[in-house]
């Protein structure tokens, strides 16, 4: 009976211990966020918008979307990687949705929903920066982008690989909690 009572005082010294430490963390109640959100900016792209897109809509060289994931096609490896940190993150994605613009069409690698947002997010896997013609490639895709007026870790995100064949889950999944927190920052509070 003894190893229980010793088991038993222990836990609830533990959550005595854990109880004032949250007290300490966090004194506040936390904010209440209503739905649907008000901004001080709208996101590029709403879900009703995500959700009536199609997957690769991109013509250009369709024999190079060798990769198939989830009924998607990727161009590289490095793409659908980029899809399954996505998905283990529990978002929905799509690669190469049509976004049209003023004076460009973009078909972002993957386009992931993030409900809690009601946005999604675009983002360019630029997998191969080591190769000149690549990097300029992708400098130009860039400025396209900010040239419609679509900013950064707002609207999309850029993996800017120096190396082609080290993919890192860990940064791709750092961008992206960066452009949700920074995205948090546009709701307005009553």
């Amino acid at each position: 009976m003894q190893p229980i009572i010793e088991e038993a005082m222990k836990l609830q010294n533990e959550l005595e211990n854990m109880e004032a430490l949250w007290r300490q963390t966090y004194w506040v109640e936390p904010r209440e966020i209503t739905y649907p959100l008000r901004r001080v900016r709208q996101p590029a792209i709403d879900p009703e918008f995500f959700r009536n897109t199609q997957i690769n809509a991109n013509a250009y060289k369709q024999e190079t979307l060798k990769i198939t994931y989830k009924g998607q096609k990727f161009r590289t490896k490095n793409e659908m990687s980029a899809a399954q940190v996505v998905e283990a993150m529990g978002y929905e994605f799509k690669s190469e949705i049509h976004v049209a613009s003023k004076q460009y069409d973009h078909y972002p690698d993957v386009t992931m929903l993030i409900p809690e947002l009601e946005m999604a997010l675009m983002s360019e896997i630029d997998g191969a920066m080591e190769r000149s013609n690549y990097k300029i490639k992708s400098i130009q895709r860039q400025y396209e982008y900010f040239e419609e007026q679509f900013r950064e870790f707002k609207d999309i995100v850029f993996l800017r690989m120096v190396d082609s064949q080290v993919f890192d889950p860990e940064e791709y999944r750092s961008l992206i909690r960066f452009a949700i927190e920074t995205n948090i920052d546009d709701i307005i509070l009553e």
